[in-house]
């Protein structure tokens, strides 16, 4: 009878620790939507989201997850070819196809792809690719404030903003009134490695400065919540 029970205790614990499955099931490129499922009270099936630099309507998207909860909101790509994707797959949002700036101007938007993770309006990033771009090409940017101005969106309280810019992040962030907006996650991408190059950057004092507080960090991807003492709409 000892050696049965010996013999089952013994099947459980292997069923523990190699078989019994761990849910880790997520879009984003580094698990941001799963900490997003950490914040966000799992009862919240309505909320909106701004995505800058949306890339695609599914694979690594920090919005797909939400939107399948039924959050819609603004997806913008300066790539007309990942727009269309989004038209596709997500018909029910915003798609924009403009090049996100903290001011109108004329800039060279880089691509080495024609589908690919790394277009920039950022030279500096460009140049770190190691490789010649397949286009180069003139883009007019506009402002964060601006495309949602001319939204249906306008107005209205941010729930989640995600920015990934590829090295133009600041930029964009500095487009948006945070305080007209109030978005309250905030999903930023950074070239810092170090808690103590992220605490020295522009896009760190910034959010600090208007009240938000980092609470998690995943690879370059920083997620930012606004200071507690604001009334959410749902829990966090």
């Amino acid at each position: 009878m000892n050696t049965l029970k010996s013999a089952g205790h013994f099947l459980w614990l292997v069923r523990k620790t190699w078989i019994t499955r761990v849910a880790r099931l997520y879009y984003s490129q580094f698990g941001e939507d799963a900490v997003l499922r950490e914040i966000i009270s799992p009862t919240c099936n309505k909320g909106i989201y701004v995505d800058v630099g949306a890339y695609h309507p599914i694979k690594f998207s920090n919005t797909y997850a939400l939107h399948k909860r039924g959050w819609r909101g603004v997806n913008i790509d300066m790539d007309p070819i990942k727009i269309e994707a989004f038209k596709l797959a997500r018909a029910s949002d915003v798609n924009i196809c403009a090049a996100i700036s903290s001011e109108k101007a004329v800039k060279q938007a880089y691509n080495f792809s024609k589908y690919g993770l790394t277009s920039t309006l950022d030279p500096e990033t460009a140049a770190a690719e190691g490789q010649a771009p397949v286009s180069v090409r003139d883009v007019e940017t506009t402002t964060l404030d601006d495309v949602l101005e001319h939204s249906r969106y306008s107005n209205q309280e941010i729930d989640l903003l995600s920015i990934d810019a590829e090295g133009h992040d600041y930029h964009v962030l500095r487009s948006i009134d945070l305080e007209r907006y109030k978005p309250k996650i905030i999903i930023v991408e950074s070239v810092s490695f170090s808690i103590r190059d992220i605490i020295d950057s522009e896009i760190y004092k910034h959010l600090e400065k208007s009240g938000y507080r980092l609470i998690s960090w995943t690879h370059i991807s920083l997620i930012f919540r606004v200071d507690r003492s604001t009334i959410f709409r749902f829990q966090l």
